[in-house]
């Protein structure tokens, strides 16, 4: 099945969707959630307004899941800590490393800055210091390959490392479910026949992760973008994925052998598989970055 739409998953599991992005909630029992990837900073009010809409307290965030540091995914972290001062946030060790760069978060906040600039305007929104961003950037609680972050007695959600979006992705299955939140790394969902690469750090290494989950039962795949999918859907998505990426590059070498051009080529490409199914300015960024990697990779001479 797919989702696209705010909705429950699976007991304890919710997808939040705000225009293309899409957002994970796990609810205990007693109304805690542990969110995944909250956004940029101009996400928040809607996300608020959507866990409410669902009957939850968005004071109630004692958890915050990051599968990579871009600033589209964790800039909404100061705001969030607004609400909810007791959230622990959930990384790694190599992101842990990577914000304790001045530089680094300072990045990230005017890439938020400018989000907000570009894609909204509310003069009543409250502006948040640098310093006040650099400090919720923190990881409260770094975790390890296959660390488990237990929410109950049967709600565990375990962290498998995937690099290929970006080189310390990481997703999260929510176990007894199986269901899997991932990043790029596991790419674009476009129907069962053209599903993309977002493989802008490592088209190779994507492979290889996604080659991990042959041999890992999984019950469905929630996407940073576009919506979810459940069933037999979720198998065939990573199947054709791992064929697509392989074509890609053997179709590029072949093309370009034949003296096609690089900008015919790219050009197939891209209305193949980097075209924007939804109107959302975060996936058509997403996108258009994912394909500018891809082509910088196959014309390196990339081969699999």
């Amino acid at each position: 099945m797919f989702l696209r739409a705010t909705t429950l998953i699976y007991p304890n599991l919710y997808l939040i969707s705000l225009g293309g992005t899409c957002r994970y909630a796990v609810v205990t029992d007693d109304g805690s959630i542990t969110l995944t990837d909250p956004g940029a900073s101009l996400h928040v009010p809607a996300l608020v307004e959507r866990i409410t809409a669902l009957g939850f307290d968005p004071k109630k965030i004692t958890g915050v899941l990051l599968t990579h540091l871009d600033p589209d995914r964790v800039s909404a972290l100061a705001s969030l800590r607004r609400i909810s001062p007791s959230l622990k946030v959930y990384g790694t060790a190599a992101m842990q490393r990577s914000l304790t760069s001045k530089d680094f978060c300072q990045k990230l906040w005017l890439a938020d800055q400018q989000y907000s600039e570009r894609f909204f305007s509310d003069p009543t929104k409250p502006e948040i210091s640098l310093e006040e961003f650099s400090k919720a950037l923190s990881i409260d609680r770094p975790l390890v390959e296959a660390d488990s972050i237990e929410l109950g007695d049967d709600l565990t959600i375990r962290s498998l490392a995937i690099p290929g979006h970006r080189e310390h992705s990481v997703c999260y299955m929510l176990v007894p479910h199986e269901f899997v939140i991932a990043d790029e790394t596991l790419g674009y969902f476009r129907g069962s026949k053209f599903c993309a690469p977002g493989a802008d750090y490592d088209l190779a290494k994507a492979l290889a992760s996604l080659l991990r989950f042959e041999h890992i039962e999984i019950s469905g795949i929630g996407f940073p973008y576009g919506g979810a999918i459940t069933g037999s859907l979720a198998r065939k998505h990573l199947t054709t994925l791992t064929q697509n990426c392989k074509d890609i590059v053997a179709e590029y070498n072949r093309a370009a052998a034949e003296g096609f051009s690089r900008e015919e080529i790219a050009e197939q490409i891209r209305e193949a598989f980097y075209t924007p199914l939804i109107d959302d300015p975060f996936l058509a960024q997403s996108l258009d970055a994912s394909f500018s990697r891809l082509l910088e990779q196959l014309a390196a001479g990339l081969a699999l």
